[in-house]
């Protein structure tokens, strides 16, 4: 009898891209609805719906911050609404209803502490500041000094300037599309909109360039240090300021490399995060790198919705040093995003996880409606509680608001344990092992499997995860798979079962309300000896 030991198990996280039985131990094949933190599996957070009641199927989320106040500003397809803490107003622009669109989607920026917002259709909009704050009462706006009959895909700020992306003039019939021109305001002054976008004049610093190097459109751009990074969708440009009389110089950093859609970019600490034209990329302001290749690329571009991968975004969840890769896939009836990839970019570690069929995921601070107001009313008890006590229990800044146009719903992550109000299953799987009793890979000897040993932590009161041992005769074949044995970790340390096969595997599965952690496992078995295939 021998035990083989499997730690570290959050290391590598979930690769799919090759065969279960060549990769080490502590690699996981298959998983969802998990997260790889401190060298352990863990479940995913749940969510749970704020800001109830959404007055419109929100497209787009976002908050803005001024002193003490924030505020969450939501874009539908036709209105524009913003929750102040309490309740919700109706900001949509005094002329009447957005022409906004499920597939384009809406974009925002801040300049100056002044919220501008592009859909495409319509002219930019944006709040203005009632002495020098926001005010629920003031309503968005056609952006002031905007050029007539003209639409931007994207708008971003940039230093004191605004950037438009991909632009659309309207005044001619049909619209006549520029999808490979960067336009930009002069620098605005403190809380306050641009004054002139006229690149023809001499006395501003006005003004606009086509990428012509490539023939792809314009999809987005975001800042990076001291520069503007340009993303169109078969190439990437560096945008750099360098005054007059040009104002700003444009180079190319890569002829090959593009965006998958708009909102597909976001910033963390180690440069730009790219969900892009068949691949993730990591754009440090210097080179392009792929990230995906030999893990997970091939499940994420086998599953992705076809149709309405336009719709896909990313999003930066800071508190917990994480990228997710958001998309629809074929089964999601709303095509709205249903899965993410995630990326840790601290532990370089992937997973995978449901998604409530989202439009949108904003930042920032709010509250935990499953949070306790008093100690005695904290479950799980102290002594229970996973992971580590602070000052305060209930996390409010850092965390991620998802925007459901489907629901009509706004979710708060990392809120409890349930998908809303439905119980979570999660599950982490490894098949294709083929450690013998002696610690050496053998695809040919048969083994034993007697126990499963989990190294492992429940918090909660429903808290029986269910394991199950999985084996096969050949890689050919497919697994099979023992009846979930329910296990608490609280009251045993093993897992009883008889399987056998040359390959073997295990799975870790909740269904319940529940937090769980594997920090590892031990598989006991024995060797059975060599079995062939006899050849005539």
């Amino acid at each position: 009898m021998a035990l083989i030991a499997v730690d570290n198990v959050g290391e590598v996280g979930i690769v799919k891209d090759i065969n279960a039985w060549q990769l080490p131990p502590n690699v996981w094949s298959d998983g969802n609805n998990i997260r790889s933190e401190h060298g352990a599996i863990v479940k995913t957070p749940g969510y749970a719906e704020v800001m109830a009641t959404c007055p419109v199927a929100p497209y787009h989320i976002i908050q803005l911050k001024s002193g003490a106040n924030s505020y969450w500003i939501i874009a539908g397809l036709a209105a524009i609404h913003v929750h102040n803490g309490t309740t919700w107003s109706d900001i949509t622009r005094s002329s009447g209803a957005y022409n906004a669109t499920a597939a384009e989607g809406w974009s925002s920026t801040v300049l100056g502490g002044v919220l501008i917002m592009a859909n495409g259709f319509d002219d930019p909009q944006f709040w203005a500041l009632t002495n020098g704050v926001p005010s629920t009462s003031t309503l968005m706006a056609d952006l002031t000094n905007w050029p007539a009959d003209k639409e931007c895909t994207s708008l971003r700020a940039f230093k004191s300037f605004l950037i438009a992306l991909n632009i659309n003039d309207s005044s001619t019939t049909p619209d006549t599309p520029f999808t490979r021109v960067v336009k930009w305001s002069t620098e605005a002054g403190i809380q306050t909109v641009p004054s002139s976008w006229d690149e023809t004049s001499a006395v501003t610093d006005a003004g606009e360039y086509s990428l012509e190097d490539t023939k792809g459109k314009i999809l987005d751009g975001l800042p990076l240090g001291d520069s503007f990074m340009i993303y169109k969708e078969d190439s990437v440009y560096i945008m750099s300021y360098v005054g007059t009389p040009f104002i700003f110089s444009f180079k190319q950093l890569s002829p090959s490399v593009g965006a998958l859609a708009k909102n597909c970019v976001a910033e963390f600490d180690g440069g730009h995060f790219i969900l892009g034209n068949g691949d993730v990329y990591i754009n440090d302001g210097q080179r392009i790198q792929s990230i995906l290749p030999h893990k997970i690329k091939d499940y994420l571009f086998d599953n992705i919705d076809g149709s309405n991968f336009n719709r896909s975004f990313v999003v930066a969840d800071y508190g917990n040093t994480e990228m997710w890769a958001c998309f629809p896939t074929p089964e999601s009836a709303t095509a709205q995003c249903n899965k993410a990839i995630v990326w840790n970019w601290t532990n370089k570690a992937f997973t995978i996880r449901d998604l409530p069929n989202l439009a949108h995921i904003g930042y920032g601070t709010e509250n935990d409606p499953n949070s306790f107001t008093t100690w005695a009313a904290v479950v799980p008890t102290w002594s229970s509680a996973l992971g580590t006590w602070t000052t305060t229990w209930s996390q409010s800044e850092n965390v991620l608001v998802m925007a459901s146009p489907t629901d009509t719903k706004l979710y708060r992550n990392a809120s409890g344990n349930r998908e809303d109000t439905t119980d979570m299953t999660s599950f982490i799987e490894r098949t294709g092992i083929t450690m013998t009793a002696q610690q050496q890979p053998d695809h040919s000897t048969v083994k034993r499997i007697k126990a499963i040993w989990p190294k492992m932590e429940v918090s909660g009161s429903d808290n029986t995860v269910n394991v199950y041992v999985g084996t096969q005769n050949s890689t050919e074949e497919a697994v099979s798979w023992s009846d979930a044995v329910a296990f608490n970790p609280d009251t045993q340390s093993k897992v009883s079962v008889r399987k056998s096969g040359k390959l073997y595997g295990v799975k870790f599965e909740s269904t319940g309300d529940f937090n769980w952690r594997l920090d590892g496992y031990e598989v006991e078995l024995d060797d059975a000896g060599r079995r062939g295939s006899r050849s005539y």
